[in-house]
């Protein structure tokens, strides 16, 4: 599935930019915030490489990614990110090995939170 493939992808380029704006602001973000916003990069990023055709369908997707697709609503995602931005949390991490498609998806799963802490 190919949707499978890019959903988890999508949402380890939104935690990355999240987890990057989080640090640079020394921990004073809304994480809803900065969820939006990094949603939106992801979205133009990939409009930019014509992976979708307008920016609304991209930004729909990215976010679907990391809410419904996940499992969940988005309120539930931005938890689950809060947590672990500000705690370490693997609830998150789980969230995303459970939805990972093959070894080397859970690897960049694994590889990714690893390298936050």
């Amino acid at each position: 599935m190919s949707y499978q493939r890019d959903k988890v992808n999508d949402v380890l380029a939104v935690l990355a930019i999240m987890r990057n704006e989080f640090r640079r602001t020394r921990n004073y973000r809304n994480t809803t915030e900065l969820r939006k916003e990094a949603v939106m990069e992801v979205a133009e990023t990939e409009l930019r490489t014509r992976r979708f055709i307008n920016q609304d369908s991209a930004l729909k997707s990215i976010h679907d990614a990391c809410a419904r697709r996940l499992e969940g609503s988005i309120k539930d995602f931005d938890s689950l990110a809060d947590k672990w931005l500000r705690q370490n949390s693997k609830g998150l991490q789980n969230v995303l090995l459970r939805h990972s498609e093959g070894s080397s998806q859970r690897s960049a799963v694994i590889a990714f939170f690893r390298d936050n802490a």
